[in-house]
């Protein structure tokens, strides 16, 4: 139900209209393997709208939270399990939310992915699901189609994410502010900022993209890049530009260049601060860098947030 009010406010943002209907972004259902009310934790029952059967293309599944306190796997039907098998086979976009993430595991999605979800599921996933790459630390991770939420703020987050998937980085960031997601982490907010540049089909290089927005901050070079992709660099660099429109050493510096726009914001830091924990080496590198994405200076853009700070996110 968060995520679907979410979506509703998106859309009533984005429209500048409260008429729910006519400012919808998503046509959101609630579905289970029958019509039959579903009895939530606490007690009260949610209604289905469709079943599985009924369900047939979806362009995105949320699996939401379920509290799940035993540290034992949970089985799913072979009808659910299946049916999320197949739409995303289908190319369907697949959200874990917080305990969901068991449920996608448990299906077989998450294998040799990095994902993200409760702290206290650790134990399951080391012991029944150790092909999955657990980060519980990690509010919000996105690998290719499976994006992992690991609690409630980093739920709106993924609603963030999609909201700009689908429909642009403006109508992101006025749901992002409106949830007040200026608290959540630059992993998300940079990766939220990016999604218009991940519309292509080369999975490696939208994997790439995501390792480098999580990584910016590090010592991180193109040839790191593309051995982690496992191609040369002059492969990966040629595919990176072919994909994403620009080369990989401008995105990673418009990637720090995103997160310092976060710091100058921020009083007590100098330039300097504000360089070496966006990832660059020097003042200088900021600059040139910041001034080549956003066509001002650092000082500049310092200058005009503090004097209107609802207008630069």
């Amino acid at each position: 139900m968060l995520a679907r009010e979410g979506f509703a406010i998106a859309g009533t943002l984005h429209a500048r209209n409260a008429d729910l209907q006519a400012s919808e972004l998503f046509r959101v259902r609630l579905v289970a393997e029958h019509q039959a009310p579903v009895r939530s934790f606490t007690g009260p029952a949610l209604q289905p709208e469709l079943t599985l059967a009924e369900m047939t293309a979806p362009q995105v599944v949320i699996v939401p939270p379920f509290y799940l306190p035993l540290a034992t796997r949970s089985p799913l039907s072979p009808a659910l399990a299946g049916w999320l098998q197949q739409v995303h086979a289908s190319g369907a976009l697949m959200v874990g939310m917080a305990g969901g993430v068991r449920l996608l595991a448990e299906a077989g999605l998450l294998d040799g992915r990095e994902v993200t979800g409760n702290l206290s599921d650790q134990r399951v996933f080391a012991h029944h699901y150790p092909e999955v790459r657990f980060t519980p630390d990690a509010p919000l991770l996105i690998d290719g189609r499976i994006i992992t939420a690991g609690s409630v703020n980093p739920c709106l987050d993924a609603c963030s994410y999609l909201v700009g998937h689908f429909y642009g980085e403006a109508a992101a960031h006025k749901f992002g502010r409106y949830t007040n997601t200026v608290t959540q982490p630059n992993y998300e907010r940079v990766a939220i900022r990016n999604t218009v540049l991940k519309q292509h089909g080369d999975q490696r290089i939208r994997q790439a993209q995501e390792y480098i927005e999580r990584c910016f901050k590090q010592d991180l070079t193109v040839e790191g890049a593309a051995q982690r992709s496992a191609m040369s660099v002059r492969n990966f660099s040629r595919r990176f530009q072919q994909a994403v429109g620009m080369p990989p050493h401008i995105y990673i510096a418009r990637c720090r260049s995103e997160y310092a726009k976060e710091l100058l914001v921020r009083p007590g830091l100098s330039l300097l601060q504000v360089a070496l924990q966006s990832g660059f080496r020097s003042e200088a590198m900021l600059r040139r860098a910041f001034s080549q994405q956003f066509d001002m200076s650092p000082a500049a853009y310092r200058a005009i947030s503090a004097q209107s700070p609802a207008r630069y996110f």
